[in-house]
């Protein structure tokens, strides 16, 4: 049985990568080019700092899909203490002129809108109400890497953060 703090790290971290969103149709090239440059396997580790500190260890998998659309899939261990499992797909949309993704992890589900930052996508989400607190998070697509950061406040007023490195590999 998880205890309560792990289950915040599992919950926070779920927030970045969960959004139901309806995904449309076609993109620019430029924008699906950009996408497509993420398909692969990667590698992730980070601290957990808060309550309950310790490591975090991740993998990732993106695979293209319909045109200009990449799922993904991912799992990461809290040390002894836990692991959130993830799957989602990201895209972009032409009609609203930004990127969107689309997530269910440990049952929880966000919505995530990304902007294109020169060669990066940043995907970044604020004032997520959990049955744990209040959760933030960013995640950018930085051409060799992947950086995800979180923050959970929850009822009490204590903080759970992160922040995972994930590189290609």
């Amino acid at each position: 049985m998880l205890r309560l703090p792990t289950s915040l790290k599992v919950l926070a971290l779920a927030s970045v990568l969960a959004l139901p969103v309806a995904l449309p149709a076609v993109a620019g090239p430029a924008e699906n080019a950009l996408l497509a440059k993420y398909e692969g396997s990667w590698r992730g580790s980070g601290k957990v700092t808060g309550p309950d500190p310790g490591t975090v260890v991740c993998r990732l998998t993106f695979k293209a899909a319909s045109a200009g659309k990449l799922t993904y899939s991912g799992r990461c261990s809290f040390g002894g203490s836990g692991a959130a499992s993830f799957r989602g797909s990201m895209v972009y949309n032409d009609a609203a002129k930004r990127f969107e993704a689309s997530s269910s992890a440990q049952g929880a589900n966000t919505t995530t809108v990304g902007k294109r930052a020169g060669n990066s996508i940043v995907f970044a989400s604020a004032g997520i109400k959990t049955s744990y607190g209040l959760a933030s998070s960013v995640m950018t697509l930085s051409g060799s890497s992947i950086k995800l950061g979180f923050t959970l406040v929850d009822k009490k007023g204590q903080t759970t953060a992160s922040a995972i490195s994930f590189k290609k590999s």
